[in-house]
C-alpha cells in the first residue's frame, strides 16, 4: 500500500488556490476517479493544469474535506487508517 500525501483537510478560502473554470472543472475530473492521489500522480497533474504541485495538494486536500462533509464523516481526517 501507498502513503499517500493527502490528508483531508479544510482550508480558509484565502488560502485557496485560485483556478480558472477549466482548471476546475480538470481537477474535479481527476477528483471523482482518484480521491486519494500520489506525488507522482500531483506532479503530472500540475504540468497538465499548469498550477504547483502545491495549490494542487492543497485543492485536492480541500476538495476531499468537503467531500467527506457531504459523505456524513469529520472534515478533516484521513480516508484510510494507515
Amino acid at each position: 500500500m501507498s502513503v499517500s500525501v493527502i490528508h483531508a483537510q479544510l482550508a480558509p478560502y484565502y488560502k485557496l488556490p485560485r483556478v480558472q473554470i477549466h482548471q476546475e472543472e480538470y481537477l474535479e475530473s481527476i477528483f471523482q476517479k482518484n480521491k486519494n492521489p500520489n506525488y507522482s500522480d500531483l506532479v503530472i497533474w500540475s504540468a497538465e493544469v499548469g498550477l504547483t504541485v502545491e495549490e494542487i495538494k492543497i485543492w485536492f486536500e480541500n476538495r476531499l474535506a468537503c467531500w467527506r462533509q457531504e459523505q456524513g464523516l469529520p472534515a478533516n481526517g484521513k480516508l484510510v487508517n494507515e
